[in-house]
């Protein structure tokens, strides 16, 4: 499976859970009286050494001679059951980790943000047009020749729905019938002009495309059916995705994809994206007997069949709510193809063609106390979400000297949205600027996060460098005028307020979301901060609503703007975003994002950089050179870092704790990997392979661990 491109909001800093962290007690006590965040003692309670996130970090690579192959691995998940076992429907991490091991993709991702071919054979982006499809300009939209006309059904909020038929769906619309409909001289029952699925292939046959990929597959891949994949589960697996919950995601940037042989695939987006070569390929590849199943159904437990991928892992029985069987497949296809067969490989001539695990028993365990109270027993062999201080404490107590835990760095951060536009003291540039000096990002790391997070340094986390900058991350953190500080700069914060001309001292406000403790504590302690400052008093945090109400009834509202800066207040939430940066520089400043998902306060015209930030996406030389993408970042950050619309305060850690009998275990980046990249990654570790094996010192290869 695909991991997709796409930029979501973080109810919860580490799982599905509403956690409060327990604060490491000697740090609360030396540096939060101040600020009133309570003190409470770890799980197992007691002091320990700190947390060591570097040791953490650093990847397991086992010799191939120790290798133990078979066993049942006992994973814990962080949900009471599978949401949905439909992957076409599923827009679920947790649902992903399990169904990761089913299905297999076309390429797989580095923790280092690296593509690379997986069944693939060949892929590459063999053109790039410069091709617009705009909603706001005929004469700017080079699909209007090929539109044709469709009657409407329905007009809600100003845009007119449609009913296609099957698989079909709207890909642009013709600019003067997007305003007729707006301005109410179309309506129902009237005709409008559109580019969907079924004229899309004419378009590509003019020559009228953004971005062209060409892939094939390795011949002799099969399903776990003993169907031979080929270019058509490719080409018709999109069909799958129409009317789905992933339906928005999975054609956002698509325009076509046609069969070109039986192994190979043209894909080809609506515009020129840098990104099209992970958001426009299909994010499920489905066998025959699966592409006509409505979304939702392709599921068991309503009777529905049993998801059936290419991957290493087959579904092999359920248990609603309590566990999910999977067992290793008698024919994974890359025991025929063969790792020297990939242009990555630089490993051990004996390095496993797959997982060496037979079994992978999922227990559903949402409590984050029962998941740590079942790696202590043993009942289960690797469990994620854990509390950061149950994470020190299997890392640093002698009693479970024989677990592991690992950490990647991820791509989940928490930043704060200040408005610009109005005549509040936020419109002054330097008090913008005052308030991400004097955020104490690495307090909060070692504070509420017991140091499993990274202090923001950088406007992008370490996964997505590679696109960003050129050069090395931390090399750049470190020397760049433009980075963030990890410590407050009271002086600077100061000087800052005091030459911005606005009266002093400042009240703010800072908005979260209610039932997330860990991100209360973090505005409590920036809030302490700024109220140590000579030139802000009475600043507090307020919690206005649950993250759903919040951003229904408030974030995305036009008012929003001016209400938050009417109130001197900002807005502080989570994110979950890919390996690309531009989630990081368009999600949170562009106006394409705008009254959504998660541009709250900045309308067009705020920011002069959103241009730039097209180009690091959209631009031709962007696509087909990684160094001309970089030089258009080193425009992007900067500005972004000055202008204060946004600032992050820290990036998560995706942390996994592994039992005693697991060897090798590493974890990933993006949680939905854990089963997948920390079982077997022969890409990992430059190429050379990573996996993980079982070891009971003795114990029967088939025994359940318990």
């Amino acid at each position: 499976m695909t991991l997709q491109y796409n930029t979501t909001l973080m109810a919860s800093s580490e799982d599905s859970e509403n956690r409060a962290p327990e604060l490491n007690r000697r740090r609360l006590l030396a540096g939060l009286a101040a600020s009133g965040v309570a003190a409470t003692a770890g799980c197992f309670g007691g002091d320990q050494e700190e947390a060591d996130p570097d040791d953490a970090r650093d990847e397991e690579q086992v010799e191939t001679t120790d290798i133990v192959e078979g066993g049942r691995l006992n994973f814990a998940l962080p949900v009471g059951s599978i949401g949905q076992y439909d992957q076409a429907q599923s827009g679920s991490a947790a649902d992903a980790v399990a169904f990761n091991t089913v299905y297999d993709g076309l390429r797989v991702t580095t923790p280092q943000g690296e593509s690379l071919n997986w069944m693939a054979n060949s892929f590459e982006v063999t053109d790039a047009q410069d091709v617009s499809a705009s909603a706001a300009d005929a004469s700017n939209n080079d699909y209007t020749d090929y539109m044709a006309e469709y009657e409407i059904t329905g007009v809600t909020e100003g845009i007119a729905t449609f009913d296609l038929g099957e698989n079909n769906l709207v890909i642009s619309r013709h600019p003067d019938d997007v305003s007729a409909v707006g301005n109410g001289d179309l309506t129902e029952g009237d005709m409008m002009r559109l580019l969907t699925r079924e004229e899309a292939g004419a378009a590509v046959d003019g020559g009228t495309y953004g971005t062209k990929i060409e892939a094939s597959v390795h011949e002799g891949i099969t399903f776990n059916n003993g169907e031979e994949l080929t270019s058509e589960n490719i080409v018709r697996s999109y069909d799958r995705f129409v009317g789905g919950t992933l339906e928005g995601q999975q054609f956002d940037s698509f325009l076509h994809a046609r069969s070109t042989g039986d192994y190979s695939v043209e894909m080809y987006s609506l515009e020129p994206d840098a990104t099209a070569s992970v958001s426009i390929i299909p994010f499920t590849i489905f066998p025959s007997e699966h592409i006509d199943v409505e979304p939702g159904e392709l599921d068991p437990r309503g009777g529905g069949p049993t998801p059936v991928g290419t991957g290493p892992y087959e579904v092999e029985e359920f248990e609603e709510g309590n566990q999910l069987l999977l067992t290793r497949t008698d024919n994974y296809w890359l025991e025929d193809v063969g790792l020297e067969n990939k242009e990555w490989w630089n490993g051990s001539e004996d390095f496993p063609a797959g997982p060496v695990i037979d079994e992978i028993n999922i227990r559903f365990q949402s409590n984050q106390g029962q998941r740590t109270a079942a790696l202590k027993d043993g009942s289960v062999d690797v469990a994620y979400g854990l509390s950061p201080a149950d994470q020190t404490t299997f890392q640093q107590s002698d009693q479970f000297s024989d677990y592991r835990v690992s950490a990647a760095d991820a791509t989940g951060y928490n930043f704060m949205q200040i408005p610009i536009e109005g005549d509040g003291p936020l419109s002054n540039q330097g008090v913008r600027q005052a308030i991400q000096s004097v955020i104490p990002r690495k307090q909060i790391v070692d504070t509420v996060e017991d140091g499993w997070a990274s202090p923001a340094r950088l406007p992008f986390p370490v996964p997505s460098a590679g696109p960003a900058i050129e050069g090395d991350y931390e090399e750049v953190a470190q020397n760049a005028d433009w980075a963030y500080p990890v410590e407050p700069q009271t002086d600077e914060v100061n000087s800052l307020v005091n030459d911005s001309g606005v009266e002093t001292p400042l009240s703010v406000t800072i908005d979260t979301n209610s039932g997330n403790a860990s991100r209360q504590q973090k505005n409590q302690l920036i809030t302490g901060e700024m109220n140590e400052t000579d030139v802000f008093e009475d600043c507090e945090v307020n919690l206005p609503a649950d993250l759903t109400t919040w951003f229904r009834q408030t974030l995305i509202q036009e008012s929003a703007t001016a209400d938050y800066m009417d109130r001197n207040a900002t807005a502080m939430l989570g994110l979950t975003a890919g390996f690309d940066p531009d989630s990081y520089a368009r999600g949170i400043h562009h106006p394409d994002s705008y009254n959504g998902c998660c541009n709250f306060f900045h309308p067009p015209g705020t920011f002069e950089f959103t241009d730039s930030i097209d180009e690091a996406r959209f631009g031709l030389d962007a696509i087909t050179d990684v160094s001309a993408r970089q030089e258009a970042y080193q425009d992007v950050w900067p500005e972004i870092s000055e202008a204060v619309g946004n600032t992050i305060i820290d990036y998560s850690l995706n942390v996994a704790v592994a039992g005693p009998p697991i060897q090798g275990y590493n974890a990933y980046p993006d949680p939905r990997a854990l089963l997948t990249y920390s079982l077997y990654a022969p890409y990992g570790s430059d190429g050379e392979g990573l996996i993980a094996f079982i070891d009971r010192e003795g114990e029967s290869g088939s025994g359940d661990g318990n």
